[in-house]
């Protein structure tokens, strides 16, 4: 098969690395375009103003100063690649992409994207092992490369293959389904604060900077306050549903998932919508 690599890691991450070693051993041919640096947690970001630049670095090797996406969009819709894969595949991604992840995933929205734009795509991720260090990427290559004419007939406009895997794979697979993750993640404040020189008799709010008193935090006008995310422990399910991707991950198994493209709507609430639209239009 000819088949895209892209990610949301970067060009030279080990995963994407790794996966294309693996899948050209098995006798494919292997273009890459991903992004210059990380780009984690982009979900579908695009870029849609400004321009976006691609670097050939090697034969059949792109890189994009855009986000996972773009490398979609320019990529192949912009023919920067000048290549009509069979399949494009977002990965190996360093971390899981399992359950509600898929929200914000920039590996699953370059495969999202692909889909959009009528190719058939996969998103695979992994999780290293908290012990070692290490991520499972061979494994998941390989897992990969041997089903791939099984999962290829499967991926299309409308759906597209999450694959997850564990640290320690049992070597079997199981098809996942998607639940709701529930996130222990901390944010944490700078403890000083960094007085900002700013004149803010022009703004629309029209604050003035005399009258200057705290928020309940003890901000005050022109105060900067730093913020970052610190993972202190892992997700946790909010319905223990043993059909969960996240589940079955931590059982050792590999997950499947078939996630549809487009959003789903809530068929409960429609009707409740439509009543409200009839009862109005009789007042």
């Amino acid at each position: 098969m000819i088949i895209v690599l892209t990610n949301d890691d970067g060009y030279q991450s080990e995963g994407i690395l790794t996966l294309e070693e693996v899948l050209t051993k098995a006798g494919h041919e292997v273009w890459v375009c991903a992004p210059a640096e990380e780009r984690s947690a982009q979900s579908h970001a695009m870029t849609l103003k400004g321009t976006v630049r691609f670097v050939r670095y090697d034969e059949r090797h792109y890189y994009c100063s855009g986000t996972p996406a773009d490398c979609i969009l320019y990529g192949m819709h912009g023919q920067a690649i000048p290549v009509k894969p069979d399949i494009i595949i977002s990965g190996i991604n360093h971390g899981y992409n399992a359950s509600t992840d898929i929200l914000y995933s920039g590996t699953v929205g370059a495969a999202s994207e692909a889909a959009l734009r009528g190719f058939k795509a996969i998103a695979i991720s992994a999780r290293r092992d908290y012990e070692t260090d290490r991520y499972p990427f061979e494994e998941s290559a390989t897992f990969l490369a041997d089903h791939l004419e099984e999962f290829l007939p499967l991926c299309n406009e409308d759906v597209i293959l999450n694959i997850n895997v564990p640290p320690k794979p049992n070597g079997k697979w199981r098809v996942g389904k998607i639940g709701q993750l529930v996130y222990l993640d901390v944010a944490e404040r700078s403890t000083s604060l960094k007085r900002t020189s700013y004149d803010a008799s022009h703004t629309k709010v029209g604050l003035a900077y005399g009258n200057n008193s705290p928020d309940i935090n003890g901000v005050f006008i022109g105060d900067e306050l730093t913020l970052s995310l610190s993972g202190v422990e892992n997700p946790t399910l909010r319905d223990d549903d043993d059909e969960a991707d996240y589940k079955l991950l931590g059982k050792g198994y590999i997950s499947v998932t078939p996630l549809q493209v487009q959003p789903m709507v809530d068929s409960e609430t429609i009707e409740v919508l439509k009543a409200l639209v009839k009862d109005s239009s009789n007042e």
